[in-house]
């Protein structure tokens, strides 16, 4: 892990939801229960309540909307909420915290960079009465979880409904993946994936890590494989910008992106960037998985509040949306979604 991350610092902030999740298990918490509510386990929050969180990098977009709604649900019930930025880097992470117990935060959220370099401070946080939250991460120290549906590899989940699609649209076909190799997040969601579908009938002819993390990385990459494999009716990857590099590859390469209604390479991504979103709407990516970053901030507070009243459950699961040119007509962009503690689409289990 330590390595990675290391590779994953020179890389820079676009690394991060290329992680998705750096503590992501190979194999989703099981979830049940409905969608939320009720604001909060007992049916209120403390005004003046302290919550920091530790951001694996701020630059992100997905971390930008987060925290968004991590400030409203706080502003509307008189938090005082503040994210630190860790910029992919574990001591930087590490410093955060410290400083947050320094300023005797109520609780403490932390998507873990390295789980083994944060073990010692999450202990002293326990040990100041302070709960941790994880972000897509679990482990020694951490009292609940907020996870992403689409970062988890639960039955019937994102990856297991992606795999449908490509298997529908191309029964038995051959897929090209696309990971990023040696971050275990994404090994694991590029296994559950790959899991799904050859369980659907398909066949992973070849896998590529785009070790740039960006579109232009992906592009060359996946044009060399479509050379040896000409007739691949497939491309899945980890994030968005490596599915618009594949896009562009298949689009040079002659061919046209599956839109639900052709016979087109079935291209899809995840993050629901706006340029994704963008390239569904134009015809050049199949779909993008949308992990509602925002009303993950406001669930990120709620989730706070029931881990003080002392009735959170172990893990909460956040519905993430597949957008389509099928579903693209109810997409609202993220600066434009009308959020509360009532309308958050969960489950949970312990």
């Amino acid at each position: 892990m330590r390595r990675t991350l290391a590779a994953a610092a020179a890389a820079g902030a676009a690394l991060l939801l290329a992680l998705t999740g750096c503590s992501t298990p190979s194999t989703a918490p099981p979830a049940s229960g409905g969608s939320a509510s009720a604001a909060s386990g007992d049916g209120s929050f403390k005004a003046g309540t302290k919550f920091g969180y530790a951001a694996p990098v701020a630059a992100q977009p997905g971390q930008q909307q987060f925290d968004s709604g991590a400030k409203a649900a706080s502003a509307s019930v008189g938090w005082d909420y503040t994210m630190y930025d860790s910029n992919i880097n574990p001591s930087t992470q590490i410093s955060n915290i410290t400083t947050m117990i320094q300023r005797q935060m109520n609780v403490i959220g932390s998507w873990t960079l390295d789980p083994g370099a944060t073990v010692g401070i999450y202990k002293q946080a326990q040990n100041a009465g302070i709960p941790i939250i994880g972000v897509n991460s679990e482990g020694d120290g951490i009292s609940a979880t907020l996870w992403q549906e689409s970062s988890t590899c639960a039955p019937g989940g994102p990856m297991a409904q992606s795999a449908a699609l490509y298997a529908k649209a191309h029964p038995g076909g051959q897929i090209i993946t696309v990971g990023l190799d040696g971050v275990p997040s994404i090994d694991a969601v590029v296994k559950c994936f790959t899991d799904a579908a050859t369980a659907a009938g398909l066949t992973v002819v070849s896998h590529v890590s785009n070790t740039t993390d960006q579109a232009a990385g992906a592009q060359k990459l996946v044009a060399d494989l479509l050379t040896r494999y000409p007739d691949v009716s497939g491309v899945w990857a980890y994030n968005d910008a490596s599915a618009l590099g594949a896009s562009a590859a298949v689009i040079a390469a002659g061919k046209t992106v599956y839109d639900l209604s052709n016979t087109g390479v079935v291209v899809t991504g995840s993050n629901g960037d706006a340029d994704a979103v963008k390239a569904v709407q134009e015809g050049r990516l199949t779909g993008t998985w949308d992990p509602n970053n925002p009303q993950a901030g406001w669930l990120f507070v709620k989730l706070a509040n029931e881990v003080l009243a002392g009735n959170a459950p172990k893990n909460t699961v956040l519905k993430s949306t597949f957008v389509t040119k099928e579903t693209i007509g109810q997409y609202v962009a993220p600066a434009d979604r009308k959020i509360s503690f009532d309308t958050l689409d969960y489950t949970t289990s312990n």
